[in-house]
C-alpha cells in the first residue's frame, strides 16, 4: 500500500486468449511523489512507455482523479500510445459508483478491477487483447496458443546478485545484460524489487536476478523487509549467487551473514570484488585480497574471487568464466569407484581420532545427488565424527574433485546420526557405480 515502492522495472510474461506478451511495471509516475530518486524513476517509466505496444494507465478509485493523474493523461496522449485505463481497488458496489468519475479521462477501454480480489481480471485481459488486436497492429497476428520449443526453453543458468547496500550490484547487472534496466545511483537502497534478466554468454542463456541490498535488521522498514524477503526467495531458487563486495570497504559483517545464507541454501557462489578500479590492480594485490577475503568469509574459502569494475565493464569474462564453472561443478557427478579410493586412501593416511576409546569406521562413501553435490558416509557410530574430521572429509572432496565454487553436502549415516538433515533422512536410493 506504500507509494512509490517499485523503481526498477520488474517483468513478466503474460498469455491469455491466444496472444503472449511480456509486462512491464515501471515505477510510479507522479509530481507528488517525495522520493529523491523520482526523476530517474520517470525518465526510466517514459522509456519503457516508448517502446511499449500498449500502456495500461492504472489508477487507484479510492484516491480518485489527481492532478498528477490529469498531467500524465495528457503525455500519455501525446505520446500517441494505445492505452487501457485500469481503476483499482474497486471492492464493492459503492466503490463502483465512485469510479464513474474516471471515465472523465476519456480513455477507452476502461475496466473496473480489484487486483485483491481479483474482481475483472479477465475483462481487463480481454482489453489488452482487443488492444493489440487492433488492425494493422504487429502483435495482432503475433501471438499463438501453440508453444513452440524455444517459448518452453529455460534459462542454463539462473544467478542471484546479492550483497550489501551500494556495492554496486546494479551496475554491474546493467554492465552484464548491456542496458539500463535497474536504476543506478549514489543513494543506498536504490532497488527493492528482485528483478531479472536475460543474456547469452559461451552460447549459454543466464537470467540474472538483482536483489535489494542488505542493511541491519534494525534499520529495516516495511519496504525493506519486503525486499529482504524478496531477496530471500530469489536465493532459495537460484543456482548461482554473486556475493558482490565493494574493493575499498572491504568484508563487513553483512557480508559475513550473506556467506552464511548462502551455505545454508547450498548454492554455487562466485565472489565479486566490485570497483577494483578505485585500487591499485596489481597480480600481487588480488592474490592478497583474495586471500584476505577467504580469511573473513571462512565459510566460504571454495568459492572464486574475481575483480571487476562494473563502471568500466572490466573483469566480465573472467566473471562469466567463473560462473560457467561452478555451475558445471554444481552439477557434478562424482565417479563412484574414484570417490570410495580416495577417500579410503586419505583415511588410510589420517585415520580419525580416538573419542572415548572408540574408533570412527568408515564403511562406504557414495554421491545421493547434485545441485550442490550430496555425499553420504556411512559409519559406525557417526556421534565419534567430530567437526574438524567433517571438514577433513570434505576437503579430501575438494582436493581430488573439481568442486570450485559450488557449496558441498556432506552427511554420515550411522548410530547416532538421527538427528542429522538433508540426504541422511531423504530416502535417496544410493548411487551406482
Amino acid at each position: 500500500e506504500l507509494p512509490g515502492v517499485t523503481r526498477d522495472l520488474v517483468t513478466a510474461e503474460v498469455e491469455w486468449d491466444g496472444l503472449r506478451y511480456l509486462a512491464c511495471d515501471t515505477g510510479g509516475i507522479g509530481s507528488e511523489s517525495e522520493d529523491p530518486l523520482q526523476d530517474l524513476v520517470a525518465e526510466r517509466a517514459w522509456e519503457i512507455v516508448s517502446r511499449a505496444d500498449v500502456v495500461v494507465f492504472v489508477t487507484d478509485v479510492r484516491a480518485g482523479i489527481s492532478e498528477g493523474e490529469m498531467e500524465l493523461r495528457r503525455a500519455l496522449m501525446k505520446a500517441r500510445k494505445p492505452l487501457v485505463l485500469v481503476v483499482n481497488k474497486v471492492d464493492g458496489e459503492k466503490l463502483e459508483a465512485q469510479a464513474a468519475e474516471f471515465y472523465s479521462l476519456g480513455i477507452e477501454p476502461a475496466v473496473l478491477i480489484s487486483a485483491l480480489s481479483g474482481r475483472a481480471f479477465d475483462e481487463f485481459l480481454d482489453a489488452i487483447n482487443a488492444t493489440i488486436g487492433i488492425e494493422g497492429h504487429p502483435l495482432a497476428q503475433a501471438g499463438s496458443s501453440e508453444k513452440t520449443e524455444s517459448d518452453e526453453e529455460q534459462p542454463d543458468i539462473r544467478l542471484i546478485v546479492l550483497g550489501k547496500q551500494n556495492v554496486g550490484k546494479s551496475s554491474l547487472v546493467n554492465a552484464l545484460l548491456a542496458e539500463d534496466k535497474v536504476m543506478v545511483s549514489e543513494l543506498p537502497g536504490t532497488t527493492r524489487d528482485a528483478i531479472s534478466g536475460i543474456f547469452a554468454y559461451q552460447e549459454r542463456t543466464f537470467e540474472l536476478t538483482d536483489t535489494a541490498g542488505l542493511q541491519k535488521l534494525s534499520r529495516m522498514d516495511d519496504v525493506d523487509y519486503y525486499s529482504f524477503t524478496r531477496m530471500d526467495m530469489a536465493t532459495r531458487t537460484g543456482e548461482i549467487c554473486l556475493l558482490v563486495l565493494d574493493a575499498e570497504r572491504g568484508v563487513e559483517e553483512m557480508d559475513k551473514r550473506v556467506a552464511r545464507r548462502i551455505e545454508e541454501y547450498g548454492r554455487g557462489v562466485v565472489i565479486v570484488v566490485n570497483k577494483w578500479d578505485l585500487l591499485a590492480d596489481e597480480e600481487a594485490a588480488r592474490q592478497s585480497y583474495a586471500a584476505y577475503v577467504h580469511r573473513k568469509l571462512a565459510k566460504l574459502t571454495w568459492a572464486p574471487v574475481i575483480f571487476t569494475s562494473a563502471v568500466e565493464a572490466t573483469g566480465l569474462e573472467e566473471l562469466l568464466d567463473a560462473v560457467l564453472l561452478a555451475h558445471e561443478n554444481f552439477d557434478r557427478v562424482v565417479d563412484a569407484k574414484a570417490l570410495r579410493q580416495v577417500v579410503d586412501e586419505e583415511t588410510t593416511l589420517y585415520p580419525p581420532p580416538v573419542v572415548k576409546n572408540r574408533n570412527l569406521l568408515l564403511h562406504d562413501v557414495y554421491q545421493v545427488r547434485t545441485r550442490p553435490p550430496t555425499f553420504v558416509v556411512e559409519v559406525n557410530d557417526a556421534r565419534l565424527a567430530r567437526t574438524a574430521y567433517r571438514n577433513f572429509l570434505e576437503n579430501t572432496l575438494r582436493k581430488y574433485f573439481p568442486l570450485e565454487g559450488t557449496h558441498v553436502r556432506l552427511f554420515l549415516r550411522g548410530a547416532g546420526s538421527s538427528q542429522q538433515t538433508g540426504a541422511s533422512r531423504s530416502g535417496r536410493t544410493r548411487s551406482k557405480g
